[in-house]
Parts: structure tokens; C-alpha cells; sequence
């Protein structure tokens, strides 16, 4: 029997994400005992995916992942990164520098996420679309029981050099979040960090990610703000986000010699709010993205100066609204409504 939330998840025990039956696991696989389908376990990590993400089959991405656990095992996770971009051909050299830094500074960004996040005591923490492992690391060094989910295996196979490297055992999961292979309300809160960008329908997979957590439990979600008057971060140029998706998408193919967006679904704070609202959370608060002290000090010259005139006026009311609708990022603190609240909040929609 799995354990939920309130019992205490166990690590290791999951459902079919296909039929949602209890799976059976031996050294290499988990099988799933009605359904029949098969999830092996690759590099010491579950792929429990029924479909590829957006960028690579299934197959090609696991012989990338393969090649890139195959080059971890002599080489450090700095160098692992570094390489990663190098055979990556669809990131254009200066975005991929730009991502080498946002990546090493993660463990910086995780400790101000968890600062600014109310928690109850107990309970397990998802965080989906890990990555490189940022957030698991700040939480893994407070203590905190924390599981590791992504669709991309390449990502997790990064994440877990990473990991290693900082002595630490987290659990890690490749999944689709919209398919996850864990029994309904098994966490105590979620973390969605630069995720409902990158999902194919974000309300869809906001949805499942409310069916993984336990009623009142929190959420954390940041994202790229469209409407941002600096360049917008996935793709290093000005005004993206204000253009319709076909003229976007020219004037990025153009300038960048392939679409970097061409499979993003760009957000404003308060569409991804919408979101939240709409998948069956409440938003406690929404605002500016916190930039850590860490990642002001990695600016130079001008952009130094920028950034900390950007963190210090996203403190400030009145500021703080300009900022939220014309900053580069945002992030939003919310909670899973018990069953009570929604039914009220039906109600006085007249629902």
C-alpha cells in the first residue's frame, strides 16, 4: 500500500502514470501489473514517461542522456553543463552562456524560493521540472524531504552528477507531470519554477500538479513575464512577447537563425495567476521575481546597477506593480483550496 502526504510518502513506491495501478520493480524496470506496461530505470533514475517533451523522441533523448551520464563519469558538473550546450546546436552560443550562469547560480535561487515559502511542518516536497537540481539542493541542505521530477532524463542525469557532487541523496523521477506515476495528494507542497512555460497546455498540467498535492498545501511558481520591457530571457531579445505568435516567430528565426520559442507558451504574471486560480489554488501573493544577493553580484558594470535598482524597487508598493507588469520574471505564492473552499467559491460565482 502507498503511503499519501498525511502518512508519510515512501521513496521508491509508485502507480502506473498510464492506469494508475501499483507497479512491481525489480533490478532494471517497474512493471505494471494491469496494464502491463513496462518503465525501466536508466542511470539510477525511474523513466516513467509516456511521451518524449517537446524537443527530442524518446530514444534520442535517451542516447543524449546516455552520452551525458557517459561523460559525467570523468568530468565534473560544471564541465558536464558546459558540455551539455556544446552538443546542443539548437541554443545559439550567447543564450547558452547565459543559461551556464542562471544554472550554476540555482542552489542561491532555491535558498530564496524556501525563505519565502510558508511551510508546515512534515510532508514531502515535489519540485517539478528540476533541472539541474538548484532548488533540490537548497532543500536537501535544510533537511527537507524533497523528490526531483522532470520530463527530460538528460536534465536529470545532470541534476544527479550535481548531487553527487554535493553529497546528497535525493530521490529523483522522470515524468510528465500531466501523467505523474504518484498517487494523488502525496506531497505538501510543489514547486513549478520556469514550468508552465514549457508545458504544451499549462492549465492542463497546473491541474495535475493540484491532483499530486494534499488540500492547503503550497505553491511556488515563477515564470518569464512576456510583456517584460528588457529582453525576454528564453530568447535574448527585446518585445517578443507583444508580437503575434507567427510574426514572433520570423522575427526569432531571423535574428537567432532558429525559433528558441517555438515551443513556449508565453505568460504574463497575471495570465499564469489565471492559471493558478483556475486549476483550484488561491494566490497569496504575486509579484516581481526576488533576485538573490548571489545573482546581483554576478552583474557587471551597467546590469549591476540595473539589478540592483530592479531588486530594490520591487520592495517598494507602488514600484512593485510597475515591476510585476514590465519586469523580466515573476514569481507567485499560492495554496491548494480544500474541497469547503472551493465549493464557496463555486458558489459565490454562482457556479
Amino acid at each position: 500500500m502507498i503511503a499519501n502526504a498525511r502518512n508519510g510518502r515512501v521513496r521508491g513506491d509508485y502507480v502506473c502514470p498510464a492506469c494508475a495501478a501499483e507497479l512491481e520493480k525489480n533490478q532494471s524496470a517497474y512493471h505494471c501489473v494491469t496494464c502491463g506496461k513496462v518503465y525501466p530505470v536508466l542511470f539510477g533514475i525511474p523513466d516513467f514517461r509516456l511521451n518524449s517533451d517537446s524537443y527530442l523522441s524518446i530514444d534520442d533523448e535517451r542516447a543524449k542522456a546516455k552520452y551525458l551520464y557517459e561523460y559525467g563519469r570523468s568530468n565534473s558538473f560544471n564541465e558536464l553543463i558546459c558540455e551539455y550546450y556544446r552538443v546542443t546546436d539548437d541554443v545559439p552560443d550567447d543564450i547558452a552562456k547565459s543559461f551556464i550562469s542562471y544554472v550554476e547560480r540555482g542552489p542561491a535561487r532555491g535558498e530564496t524560493i524556501l525563505s519565502g515559502l510558508f511551510r508546515r511542518r512534515g510532508g514531502e516536497i515535489i519540485d517539478i521540472g528540476c533541472a539541474s537540481g538548484g532548488f533540490l539542493i537548497a532543500a536537501a541542505q535544510r533537511g527537507l524531504k524533497v523528490v526531483g521530477v522532470d520530463i527530460a532524463l538528460r536534465w536529470l542525469v545532470i541534476c544527479a552528477k550535481r548531487l553527487e557532487e554535493n553529497g546528497l541523496d535525493v530521490e529523483l523521477v522522470c515524468a510528465d507531470i500531466v501523467a505523474p506515476p504518484f498517487p494523488k495528494a502525496s506531497f505538501s507542497t510543489a514547486i513549478a519554477a520556469d514550468l508552465l512555460e514549457h508545458l504544451p497546455a499549462p492549465l492542463t498540467g497546473a491541474r495535475a500538479i493540484a491532483d499530486t498535492l494534499t488540500e492547503n498545501a503550497s505553491l511556488y511558481v515563477s515564470g518569464a513575464n512576456r510583456y517584460t520591457l528588457a529582453p525576454y530571457p528564453l530568447a535574448g531579445l527585446w518585445g517578443v512577447g507583444f508580437l503575434p505568435k507567427p510574426l514572433r516567430t520570423r522575427y526569432v528565426t531571423a535574428r537567432r537563425g532558429i525559433d528558441t520559442l517555438r515551443n513556449a507558451r508565453l505568460l504574463s504574471p497575471l495570465g499564469a495567476a489565471k492559471i493558478v486560480t483556475d486549476a483550484g489554488f488561491k494566490v497569496d501573493a504575486l509579484g516581481p521575481l526576488d533576485i538573490p544577493m548571489s545573482d546581483l553580484e554576478s552583474f557587471k558594470g551597467y546590469q549591476r546597477i540595473v539589478a540592483r535598482t530592479y531588486s530594490h524597487l520591487r520592495t517598494a508598493p507602488i514600484a512593485r506593480q510597475l515591476m510585476l507588469a514590465t519586469g523580466p520574471a515573476f514569481e507567485l505564492y499560492g495554496c491548494k483550496l480544500s474541497k469547503n473552499a472551493k465549493y464557496k467559491k463555486q458558489s459565490d460565482n454562482g457556479e
